[in-house]
């Protein structure tokens, strides 16, 4: 049998034939996560294609542009110098859907969080991966733990910051809801001091 090599062809998005047996699938979130990213980046890896037009992979891009109406645009995509039998369609698509590799946690530490989120991670994956799961069994030097912080008002007034070290991530969560204001990071100060007046 030949040996495959892939070359960069041309079609329309509608001449694309979805593969039936293709078992992934997409939450919700992670289709409105993929058409912003459609929406922001357009296509930026190409779909893989057997020479009778039936997708290998990049099902899910192919039906996001199809319904933001762009069926008729012409798009790159991948074909080899050959049909694949159904054996070898069945494998492409599965390796192409599962072999994605994994994250280098210690780079992404390195980006937004907002930017994490918006690109489609969940703050659950965040808070496992980055280890903060782990944050009620760490030793932690009584000398540094802080409650809350009040700066006073001074001439001329620059910034005001409060901060609330909490013992885990629902006791975050619920603080964090509690005081939220219209502007992120800024604690809500009519809550904090009808907390106090109340004491």
């Amino acid at each position: 049998m030949e040996k495959l090599k892939w070359h960069t062809e041309t079609r329309t998005i509608n001449e694309l034939i979805p593969y039936p047996e293709n078992p992934r699938q997409m939450t919700e979130k992670q289709k409105n996560d993929l058409e912003q990213s459609l929406l922001r980046f357009n296509l930026m890896s190409i779909p893989v294609i057997n020479t009778d037009n039936t997708i290998i992979s990049g099902h899910q891009r192919m039906k996001i542009l199809q319904i933001l109406g762009r069926g008729d645009e012409e798009i790159d995509v991948r074909v080899p110098n050959r049909k694949l039998n159904d054996e070898e369609l069945r494998e492409a698509n599965l390796r192409e859907n599962k072999n994605l590799g994994s994250w280098d946690w210690d780079e992404l530490a390195n980006f937004d969080i907002e930017v994490l989120l918006d690109v489609g991670f969940t703050r659950e994956e965040l808070i496992e991966d980055f280890g903060i799961n782990d944050i009620e069994n760490m030793i932690i030097d009584e000398d540094r733990i802080e409650i809350i912080t009040v700066l006073p008002p001074e001439a001329p007034r620059l910034k005001e910051r409060q901060i609330f070290y909490c013992n885990d991530i629902e006791e975050y969560e619920k603080v964090k809801e509690y005081f939220k204001t219209e502007k992120n990071g800024y604690l809500n100060r009519e809550k904090l001091l009808e907390l106090i007046n109340n004491d």
